[in-house]
């Protein structure tokens, strides 16, 4: 996949008397590390949006910014600079993306089931016009939910290029996998890959089904599946608890991402979900803090934490430590699913270190991701289990 990215907040100023809107923006990869550079120039479209009151009810009222010419992003380039004429309406928000619908991911729907055809994520960003308003460090990504009433899924991220706190393969192409494997009813579940994971998260329990994720980054797929858990939820199935845990820089950004779903998670069904610091390099040695401390976890998700290999041995011996924490808790064995794109061959000492320490893959899936030229990576799944030594 690719994403348009915006490097600089979007600002408002005259450009020869007229009132524009100042973009800079380049189409990469999820960590930057390669521009798209397409056979054919795409056009991209850029839509902003301001509300009006009619009948005594707010709408959003779109209007494109690009209607004069279309910019085009072209073979070779590293960034685009745009200057957009604004219309007389206070523009609110506005969302970049490529002309031609077939190219663009609006919805899970685009991701996964695989169309064949490469997908561009589009980029939104809030405009804000007041004097001495703070600059905007943010931009956000909004994908729609196969639900009837098209309820979107809304992540924030950093501006810029850099790999830190911004959105990533496996997380968008996971969340799109579990929105048709809950919500979807086009595929029969022998069908979809990770069948044993879909009976994990849907099978009636007795108590609320505990989820941790450990280096959850911004929250993607913790929130994602909060948030397909609560739309697929069960008249007899009791709340799930979802708990995501990073290191302390990681916090911020979270809980912004955790606040954007408060209304759509304020039934009284739908999963708690909330943050928590976790390093590894304490978790290895089974110190966790109170949320984690309190409960038994029936399965622990992991996304994109394999790149950096300084820090695979802690993340084994967190996994191990906290299976061994919910096994004295309540003889619970939870089970451990990661999503992961291979981005060098030193990764798979991860696997040898999970099978060194009692790992086993209970169930493992290719997911293609969609790409403009047929390549790149697809994302691996994987479901772990481990045995527990007899407690006496």
């Amino acid at each position: 996949m690719h994403y348009i990215k915006l490097l600089r907040p979007p600002v408002v100023e005259f450009v020869r008397s007229e009132r524009c809107l100042r973009l800079v923006l380049a189409i990469t990869t999820d960590l930057g590390d390669s521009f798209f550079s397409p056979k054919d120039p795409v056009d991209l479209l850029v839509i902003g949006a301001y509300t009006t009151r009619k009948d005594r009810k707010e709408q959003l009222v779109p209007v494109v910014l690009t209607q004069k010419s279309a910019p085009k992003w072209k073979a070779g380039m590293r960034v685009l600079k745009l200057d957009l004429p604004l219309p007389p309406h206070p523009v609110e928000t506005i969302q970049i993306r490529p002309a031609n619908r077939q190219l663009t991911a609006l919805g899970t729907t685009d991701i996964y089931p695989p169309t064949g055809q490469g997908l561009i994520l589009a980029a939104f960003s809030d405009i804000l016009l007041e004097k001495n308003a703070t600059t905007p460090s943010v931009c956000f990504r909004s994908l729609r939910l196969p639900t009837p009433d098209n309820q979107t899924l809304q992540v924030e991220e950093d501006m810029g290029d850099s790999i830190a706190r911004h959105i990533w393969d496996s997380g968008i192409a996971t969340v799109s996998l579990l929105a048709d494997m809950l919500l979807g009813a086009g595929n029969s579940p022998n069908e979809r890959p990770m069948a044993a994971l879909q009976q994990l998260l849907l099978q009636p329990r007795d108590h609320p089904l505990n989820i941790l994720e450990v280096g959850c980054g911004i929250g993607t797929l913790g929130i994602g599946m909060a948030r397909l858990l609560a739309l697929g939820q069960h008249s007899k199935q009791l709340a799930a608890r979802i708990l995501m845990t990073d290191l302390p820089e990681a916090e911020e950004r979270a809980r912004a991402n955790i606040s954007r779903q408060a209304e759509a998670l304020s039934q009284a069904s739908a999963p708690s979900l909330d943050f928590e610091s976790l390093d590894w390099e304490d978790g290895k040695d089974g110190v966790f803090g109170e949320q984690v401390q309190a409960n038994a976890w029936d399965l622990i998700v992991v996304s994109d934490c394999t790149y950096n290999t300084d820090t695979l041995s802690p993340l084994v011996q967190t996994l191990s430590a906290l299976h061994g924490h919910s096994a004295q808790q309540a003889a619970a064995r939870p089970k451990v699913f990661l999503s992961t794109k291979s981005r060098h061959s030193s990764e798979r000492e991860f696997w040898d270190l999970m099978a060194a320490d009692g790992w086993s893959i209970q169930e493992e899936a290719g997911l293609p991701l969609p790409h403009i030229d047929g390549g790149g990576n697809p994302i691996e799944l994987y479901l772990f289990e481990k045995k527990s030594r007899e407690i006496k």
